[in-house]
C-alpha cells in the first residue's frame, strides 16, 4: 500500500481521514482560542508520510536558510537562542544616537492559514520532483475531519486549507514555507531597505531569526 502512493497513485479510501482532538491550553477552557486543535492520523498514513520526510530531511539544511533552527537536520533550537541572548546583549550595551530594535512576532494559527496554493508553489520553488510534489499534495488536500467530542466523532468535513497538527509532513512544509518569508528579509538587507543588527565589529549582521512559527526581526537605523 505505501509503495502503491509512493509510486504517485491516489490515497486509497479513508487512508487520510482523521479525528480532531481538542487539547484545553488553560485548567478552565471558556473560549475556543484556549483550545489546541491536535491531528490523529491513521498509523498507515503516517508510514507513507515518514516516508516522504526522511527524502525531505536529506535536502532540507541545503534549502532553508541558517536564520531558520527548527525541524532542519543538524540544527537546534538552542543554536539561535544564543545568538539572540548575543545580539541582545550587544543592544543593552549599545550607545549613541542610532537606534537599534528587536521585534518578537508570535504567527497566530500558522498552521491553519497555509493556502494549498502557496505550499505547491513553495515546494517547486526549491525544485523538489515533480513526483515527491504531487506525493505531498496529494497527502494535504485529501484530508477528512471528524471532531472528537466527549468520545464520539462528530461528521466530516473537509478542509480547504491549511496543514494539520501531528501530521509528521506539517512541520517540515511550515519551514519550508516559512523560508519565503526569510528569503523577502535577505532580499531587503541586500537591496538596503532593511539593516540588521551587527554582533561584534566587522562581524555578520543579524536581521532575523526563526523558531518554527515564532520570529525575532532586528533592525538599526
Amino acid at each position: 500500500m505505501v509503495l502503491h502512493v509512493l509510486r504517485g497513485n491516489p490515497l486509497p479510501q479513508g487512508l487520510n481521514e482523521t479525528f480532531l482532538v481538542l487539547i484545553p491550553k488553560v485548567p478552565h477552557v471558556e473560549l475556543v482560542t484556549q483550545l489546541r486543535p491536535i491531528v490523529l492520523c491513521n498509523v498507515s498514513y503516517k508510514l507513507v508520510t515518514k516516508c516522504v520526510v526522511q527524502r525531505l530531511k536529506t535536502v532540507l539544511s541545503d534549502l532553508i536558510s541558517p536564520a531558520q533552527s527548527s525541524f532542519v537536520p543538524g540544527r537546534q533550537i538552542t543554536d539561535n537562542i544564543l545568538i539572540m541572548q548575543e545580539v541582545l546583549h550587544s543592544m543593552r550595551r549599545r550607545s549613541g544616537t542610532k537606534g537599534w530594535m528587536a521585534i518578537k512576532i508570535d504567527l497566530e494559527k500558522a498552521y491553519d492559514r497555509l493556502r494549498w496554493t502557496f505550499i505547491h508553489d513553495t515546494l517547486a520553488q526549491m525544485k523538489l520532483p515533480e513526483s515527491i510534489i504531487g506525493i505531498i499534495m496529494n497527502c494535504v488536500t485529501s484530508s477528512t475531519l471528524n471532531i472528537l467530542w466527549n468520545g464520539e466523532p462528530t461528521g466530516a468535513f473537509y478542509p480547504t486549507r491549511g496543514i494539520r497538527q501531528g501530521d509528521p509532513l506539517s512541520p517540515y512544509l511550515f519551514v519550508a514555507c516559512m523560508e519565503r518569508f526569510s528569503q523577502l528579509i535577505e532580499a531587503s538587507c541586500s537591496g538596503g531597505q532593511w539593516k540588521g543588527i551587527p554582533v561584534c565589529k566587522g562581524g555578520p549582521r543579524i536581521s532575523h531569526l526563526m523558531f518554527a512559527d515564532d520570529i525575532v526581526l532586528f533592525w538599526r537605523s
